[in-house]
């Protein structure tokens, strides 16, 4: 089980300071509080709880019911479109989440708090934080002619605002003809914080896009953004996001999403529900989801889907944890389990980042977060740098985590895919045959 220390409340307060006036984020699971026995596992927004839409009325008689002397229960204001969400999210006052969750489950009514999804979990940044570097790319370019005529989206933070100058982001015009990785594209003023530093997360997406462009470089990769508060969506309005997305650009072979989170009691996320019911229906896109970056077994959503039913086949959903830099284990900050699918490096790759200076959040260690001895020598955890440390940037990175380790795995599904004519999940299926058994330190496999 990894250590507990101070990142996730530095991470929820980054969020809090992120979000509209009247949203508060809350830590959960029941009980979890600073200096509390209970490891902190996910944020949820204070005061709401999700429910099916069918059971919406029930729902809100029962809690005005059960908690009479509190304020009456409202059904939030729905966003445009919220006809094809299959979830209703509730406004309970001061009413407390978790017994809510709990009253309602008693009743016969699945409701869930109104979890964050985000490119961090519970770390503040993915693996590590980001450090900067004059290359070389790792992983290297490949064949030019990898991922041709296959469609990526990666749904992420979006592109910094110089994304393409970086060559092998931009279009080629050579044979075969490259397309130009595009998408939202944020504004250079936004990716600054008042005091004219690099904010938390920005970079995420552009570096995914870097990772994915070096495996499979003729890939078509469109990114978009669609955690607007520091690296965090709401999880009833990410399903919303992802559905409208996808229906302006039309489904990709291939989705990568380096996002997730725990959840109440590890079920399912209620608001990605009609996400998955439409991916289920989409047999030509595949999700390759990351598996988290908090060293633990939980199962960490949307990846942990790989182990639903709905992945009956295999070939819907892969999750991905990541290798340590040598490749002979499981990186220490990887989680794991029978839910994860496959593990690929991700542990100090290098790939496009933007330019300027970065604060950096942590303090620094000399011994790993998750395990005491650690499982191998030089993990990432380890670090020179320390909080209040600055660093210039001038357009590499080399950074960590299970969200790089994914567009690896989905790089490599548009390689197989243009080199063999087949669809997405037809590949998957096909490098999924051809996994090794991943040797683990700490005793566990996969």
């Amino acid at each position: 089980m990894p250590t507990s220390d101070t990142r996730f409340w530095e991470q929820l307060e980054i969020l809090n300071a992120a979000l509209p006036d009247g949203m508060r984020a809350a830590a959960g699971p029941e009980g979890t509080a600073p200096g509390s026995d209970v490891t902190p596992r996910f944020a949820h927004l204070a005061g709401h709880v999700l429910v099916h839409s069918r059971d919406t009325d029930l729902a809100v008689t029962a809690v005005q019911d059960l908690q009479p002397a509190r304020e009456r229960v409202r059904v939030a204001s729905s966003p445009d479109g919220a006809a094809r969400c299959s979830v209703h999210r509730l406004s309970i006052g001061s009413r407390d989440c978790h017994e809510t969750v709990a009253a309602l489950a008693g009743e016969g009514l699945r409701a869930s708090p109104v979890h964050f999804v985000s490119v961090a979990g519970v770390n503040l940044c993915p693996g590590d934080e980001p450090v900067p570097s004059a290359g070389p790319l790792n992983p290297p370019m490949s064949g030019r002619d990898r991922g041709e005529n296959v469609t990526v989206a990666v749904l992420d933070t979006g592109l910094v605002h110089d994304y393409l100058d970086h060559q092998w982001l931009a279009a080629n015009s050579g044979l075969p003809a490259i397309p130009p990785v595009t998408g939202d594209v944020t504004a250079p003023g936004d990716e600054l914080d008042a005091d004219g530093l690099i904010k938390p997360y920005v970079g995420h997406g552009t570096f995914i896009a870097g990772v994915l462009r070096c495996v499979a470089p003729a890939t078509d990769v469109r990114v978009h953004n669609v955690f607007p508060y520091a690296g965090a969506a709401l999880e009833d309005e990410l399903g919303l996001t992802l559905l409208r997305a996808l229906d302006a650009h039309g489904w990709p072979d291939i989705i990568s999403l380096s996002a997730g989170t725990a959840t109440c009691d590890a079920a399912t996320l209620l608001g990605l529900s009609a996400f998955m019911d439409e991916l289920a229906d989409h047999p030509g896109t595949l999700l390759v989801a990351a598996a988290g970056n908090d060293g633990g077994t939980h199962p960490f959503w949307p990846a942990a889907y790989a182990g639903e039913p709905v992945n009956a086949s295999g070939d819907v959903v892969l999750s991905v944890g990541a290798l340590r830099e040598d490749g002979l284990g499981r990186a220490c900050f990887s989680n794991h389990g029978d839910w994860v699918t496959v593990y690929a490096p991700g542990e100090r790759l290098v790939n496009a980042f933007t330019s300027g200076p970065y604060m950096y959040g942590y303090p620094h260690r000399t011994t790993c977060r998750f395990s005491d001895p650690g499982h191998y020598p030089g993990c990432t955890c380890v670090a020179t740098l320390q909080e209040g440390d600055k660093a210039s940037f001038t357009g590499l990175a080399a950074w960590s985590g299970t969200s790089f380790a994914t567009p690896i795995v989905a790089g490599l599904v548009a390689a197989r895919m243009s080199q063999e004519k087949i669809s997405s999940r037809e590949a998957a299926a096909q490098l999924m045959a051809s996994r090794l058994t991943v040797p683990d330190l700490s005793g566990f496999l996969r």
